[in-house]
């Protein structure tokens, strides 16, 4: 009997601790239900520390010197001296065109030069009659010349057009020929079949006075030809075997008639100073004379050089050492003028350009030092200031911001260009100020107050403050002093 007593008083016993900890368990919950914001108080002391106000934005490398080159004149590549990634040194030759027309303009030009020197030596020492006859033969021979080329031009016309441009036509010497050649450009095919009709009737009415305008007429031709036989491409009409050979035709054909327009025009030089050679020989040594022959010398020198400015400016040289980072100049293109082919880089002068929002603009000032990490360089800080803050703001994404520069302050070899950084532009710091955590300050109707511990009493005290830290910490310019106590409410645990 006893044992069953004692199995029902520990039962009741064991069921009292078991509804006295469902009742603790119930009113803990109870309390935090009905009293979640229950705050327990924790204190500042006030002293003096440092203020760092900073602005934190991302920017990208890039070279300070970026030069872009191009030429100021057409003309067909004739050395490429560089890739990409090539190093260059200052005044290096990059890339060159064709020269050999202004070679040969320059031998002219110099020979030129000692023609008129010479004529200027013989009007120093006098004309013998043989010279004027021989003068005067030298004229009859160079309208001969002039005529013989003249009748070239005409010549190689007939020839051109009859042998090397019509086999891309249908009825080249009728009335409507028709260019055989696949165009999308509607217009300059209508030019091309134009011109056909134009040729048929220069060539039929060839005047000795109207060259001029039939060789202008002729190149334009030409050219157009050309534009059309070399955007052709291979297709079901034309294999490539037969547009190479159109191409080939074509390119001989503008070789041929500028040769030509080229022997016509020396001969016009030709004569032209024969003529004035027998008129200097007939006229005497008249000082007057000698000084306009003088004149003559200095023009034709002022051409040579002009001829030599004309060759510089065939070949592009790097205006500073670097890395080229564009290269578009092949061997045997034409390029045009204001084309950039050549881009080069200085490799070791390095900046950072960053975009900074109108809120923080204001903040940053030139001279700001700069801590500068890069993502490419983990565990590293690099120094730096701001050189430059663009005056004109840019828009990003619907956002004002505006371009601010930053300068390394040293030499960093490993830093290339087109990284990504962050930068920690430091915008003003102020040493051994008041300062209270930003937690601790409340702001009502644009007044702040701080709770100040006296002892065992609180009391609100406002409070001017001046400048904010990046790490939370205000200054503080009245309203407190050094060894004041002030109240922060955090959430209890």
């Amino acid at each position: 009997m006893k044992k069953y007593t004692d199995k029902i008083i520990g039962f009741i016993k064991a069921h009292k601790i078991i509804s006295s900890i469902v009742l603790l368990v119930l009113l803990f919950v109870g309390y935090k239900i009905f009293f979640p914001n229950t705050q327990k108080a924790e204190t500042f002391l006030v002293k003096k520390e440092n203020v760092v106000q900073k602005v934190i934005v991302n920017g990208k490398t890039k070279a300070v010197r970026d030069s872009s080159l191009s030429f100021e004149v057409n003309g067909i590549v004739k050395t490429s001296n560089v890739q990409i990634g090539s190093r260059v040194v200052a005044g290096q030759a990059l890339v060159s065109l064709d020269q050999g027309q202004l070679y040969a303009d320059l031998l002219k030009a110099k020979a030129n030069v000692e023609s008129e020197k010479a004529r200027l030596d013989e009007l120093k020492g006098g004309t013998r009659p043989e010279e004027i006859s021989i003068a005067e033969t030298e004229v009859a021979n160079s309208k001969v010349t002039l005529e013989d080329a003249e009748r070239n031009v005409r010549d190689k016309v007939v020839d051109i057009i009859n042998n090397n441009v019509d086999q891309l036509f249908s009825n080249p010497r009728t009335v409507n020929p028709q260019l055989n050649l696949v165009l999308t450009d509607l217009q300059l095919k209508n030019t091309i079949n134009s011109g056909r009709v134009l040729m048929e009737t220069i060539i039929n009415n060839w005047k000795p006075e109207e060259i001029d305008q039939n060789i202008s007429k002729v190149s334009t031709f030409l050219d157009n030809i050309a534009l059309a036989v070399n955007v052709q491409t291979q297709n079901t009409t034309f294999s490539q075997t037969t547009l190479d050979g159109y191409k080939s035709a074509i390119s001989g054909a503008k070789s041929t008639f500028i040769t030509s327009r080229e022997s016509l025009n020396s001969a016009r030089s030709a004569l032209t100073l024969a003529e004035k050679n027998l008129s200097l020989k007939k006229s005497g040594s008249a000082p007057e004379v000698i000084r306009a022959q003088e004149a003559k010398v200095m023009q034709n020198e002022a051409q040579v050089q002009s001829v030599e400015v004309q060759l510089q400016k065939m070949t592009l040289r790097s205006p500073q050492s670097g890395i080229v980072t564009k290269q578009d100049a092949k061997v045997g293109e034409i390029v045009t003028p204001g084309k950039v082919v050549i881009t080069v880089i200085s490799d070791n002068d390095l900046e950072i350009e960053s975009n900074v929002s109108e809120i923080s603009v204001g903040k940053v000032s030139v001279g700001d030092p700069v801590t500068i990490t890069f993502d490419a360089f983990p565990g590293e800080t690099f120094e730096g200031s701001v050189t430059y803050i663009e005056p004109g703001e840019t828009i990003i994404d619907g956002v004002v911001n505006y371009k601010v520069t930053v300068a390394f302050s040293k030499s960093y070899p490993q830093v290339k260009s087109g990284l990504t950084s962050k930068l920690e532009v430091m915008t003003e710091v102020k040493n051994q100020v008041l300062v209270v955590p930003q937690y601790a300050i409340t702001v009502r109707d644009g007044v702040s107050y701080v709770s100040k511990v006296n002892g065992k009493e609180t009391t609100e005290v406002a409070v001017t403050t001046g400048l904010k830290g990046q790490d939370g910490l205000v200054e503080i310019l009245g309203g407190l002093n050094e060894g004041d106590v002030v109240s922060m409410l955090s959430q209890a645990k």
